[in-house]
């Protein structure tokens, strides 16, 4: 079996391509709602086309989770404890933060549904518009201790048929309306795990087939290339024909896959090119920080920001005040004691023992663009 690897560009590259898409999404949806709930050609395309980084980010989470394990094997305590602080207690407070913020801004009072239907819509991420990613991936923490009975490279081939199965199922058969009361509103959310299962499980078995996927995206990054320019075409006939597509559509079992592999592919590219390596680096650090500041900062945009930010020759500008406000918001929680149980940001420092720097060199397929960082566990 080959090296762990401590430190995976391609990875970070997927996360801060991720997330600059998931931004691209809400900043093109402010756009939207300050002209008179319209699109034009353009931020209808960046709107439509940048709802790959939500199944993104959730074939990252079953990667990382499985790569992990499927070197260092698995712990329960330790995993429910590493899931409850990165993830969990970052839920808790923004949720709760989100609610608050409404409250005092808008009056929005989230009690007036009743308790029931305030603890349905907080354990489901409805806090806020963005929160229900988080909520899904709490119910694949809780499916992933019994994914640890499938270690092998077949069992894991089964297990993304099975989800290819499930995820069309639930999305184009299951009816979820025939089902009343609690249960029915369960099934309903869009924090729906079968829903989004593919990409989790997709992510799984990019990490146990990573070595031989990796070598054949390089090699094969072209075709790749010319696959994803085939992909934009037919997600723009998708939305010009079926109207506004969801992030966890069909086609995306299709979509995904490929994306992924192409970046892959290109990934030792980027590093030579220091303009993009640099910043994408930093990007895919703050990620999931990123991810869950950013409305925060793109409401009060909203609320201040004159109407010239609305043009659409504006937009660069417009979607990067949005990104550099949200990285300085960051950085400055990051000076608050324990901020990191409310951020979730991957430490990462330079290797002071040279065995670890050597140990990196050894791992990283890029021979002329060595970095001397491991990810601090």
């Amino acid at each position: 079996m080959s090296k762990m690897r401590g430190y995976i560009f391609e990875i970070h590259l997927l996360r801060a391509i991720a997330c600059l898409l998931v931004l691209l999404v809400h900043v093109s949806g402010a756009h939207y709602y300050e002209h008179g709930e319209q699109y034009n050609e353009l931020t209808q395309f960046i709107n439509q086309f940048s709802r790959f980084g939500t199944p993104v980010f959730a074939l990252i989470s079953g990667f990382l989770l499985c790569y992990q394990t499927r070197f260092k094997g698995f712990n329960l305590n330790r995993f429910i404890t590493s899931r409850f602080t990165k993830i969990g207690l970052p839920f808790l407070f923004w949720s709760i933060f989100y609610l608050l913020f409404m409250f005092f801004v808008q009056g929005t009072n989230p009690f007036d549904s009743g308790l029931k239907e305030f603890l349905m819509n907080f354990s489901f991420g409805n806090s806020f518009y963005h929160l229900y990613f988080m909520s899904i991936v709490f119910q694949f923490y809780l499916l992933f201790p019994v994914l640890q009975l499938f270690h092998s490279k077949k069992s894991w081939t089964t297990l993304l048929v099975l989800a290819v199965f499930v995820n069309i199922y639930s999305l184009t058969l299951f009816t979820p309306g025939q089902f009343e009361g609690t249960l029915g509103q369960i099934l309903s959310q869009r924090a729906y795990l079968p829903s989004w299962i593919f990409f989790f499980i997709f992510g799984g078995f990019l990490a146990y087939f990573w070595e031989t996927l990796l070598a054949f995206s390089k090699k094969h990054k072209n075709i790749l290339g010319v696959a994803v320019l085939f992909i934009t075409v037919a997600a723009v006939w998708e939305y010009k024909t079926l109207g506004s597509v969801p992030s966890n559509r069909v086609t995306n079992m299709i979509n995904i896959p490929i994306i992924t592999l192409f970046i892959m592919g290109v990934g030792e590219t980027v590093t030579k090119v220091k303009w993009l390596y640099r910043p994408l680096t930093k990007i895919g650090t703050l990620s999931m920080a990123i991810y869950l500041i950013h409305p925060f900062i793109l409401f009060c945009f909203q609320a201040v920001a004159p109407k010239v930010f609305w043009k659409t020759s504006m937009f660069p500008i417009t979607f990067t005040i949005i990104l550099l406000g949200t990285i300085l918001t960051v950085k400055l929680i990051q000076l608050i004691p324990f901020n990191h149980y409310i951020l979730t940001v991957p430490k990462i420092k330079k290797a002071n023992d040279s065995k670890e720097i050597q140990s990196y060199k050894d791992m990283s397929p890029y021979q002329g663009k060595r970095k001397e960082i491991i990810y601090q566990k």
